[in-house]
């Protein structure tokens, strides 16, 4: 079972009074995905939150194998990915 780490942006946003998914970007590495939800997070606007995670996942099934890290989060973002 072969292993990758991933490193994934994914933004929120507002839609009414509901925060959903907006975009989700794929890094190569950990650095790379916080650079990016720093720049996101200093900006939000339309983006009401962001937050970088690192997941271990099997490269064959897409199975994620470890809880998700969260490497960065800012504004508002869902109490399931808040790493809290």
């Amino acid at each position: 079972m072969p292993a990758s780490k991933l490193y994934v942006v994914q933004q929120f946003v507002k839609h009414g009074r509901r925060l959903m998914n907006g975009q989700t970007m794929q890094f190569k590495t950990a650095e790379e995905a916080r650079l990016r939800a720093d720049r996101d997070g200093g900006r939000l606007g339309n983006v009401v939150g962001v937050v970088a995670v690192e997941q271990t996942v099997d490269v064959e099934t897409g199975e994620v194998l470890e809880e998700p890290i969260v490497l960065v989060r800012h504004g508002e973002v869902p109490a399931e990915v808040a790493g809290d």
